[in-house]
């Protein structure tokens, strides 16, 4: 009987914190950190989540995207103000029409294949101006269908 190798959906989780990771400008891998890992190719994402633990702060007016490499923004589609990056703001790539994840056209959520290694990574890139300070948790589900 065809099924899905990991017996349904998967969860993959991803941190974003400014202790660690700085806040300089620029795009930081976060699946390329310890205990983390790209998702697999063949990889179908259903969701991805973002949850800001700490506030995010900046001495200036810095901006935040999410996404694979192919896409820096797929998942989190317009660009993120840090006056937006509250305690407990929740985020999803419906809420902002994040192309890899809503079609705008037909205003539904799709599901977005990982047919690459370009596309199975997740990214964060901070734009304009530095953070100070934050941490945001981000949550990918997806599943792996069967190749059998």
């Amino acid at each position: 009987m065809p099924g899905f190798k990991n017996d349904g959906v998967q969860v993959q989780e991803y941190v974003y914190d400014f202790d660690v990771d700085g806040g300089a400008t620029g795009a930081i891998d976060l699946s390329a950190k310890a205990g983390k890992a790209d998702l697999p190719v063949g990889a179908i994402i259903n969701a991805v989540r973002a949850k800001v633990v700490t506030a995010c702060t900046s001495g200036g007016s810095a901006t935040v995207v999410w996404g694979p490499t192919a896409d820096a923004d797929g998942y989190s589609g317009a660009t993120i103000a840090v006056a937006s990056l509250t305690d407990n703001a929740l985020f999803n790539g419906w809420d902002n029409a994040a192309a890899l994840l809503w079609d705008d056209t037909n205003d539904h959520a799709i599901s977005y294949n990982v047919t690459a290694a370009a596309n199975a990574d997740l990214n964060m890139t901070i734009a304009t101006a530095a953070l100070t300070a934050g941490k945001i948790i981000f949550v990918v589900e997806y599943y792996v269908p069967s190749l059998t």
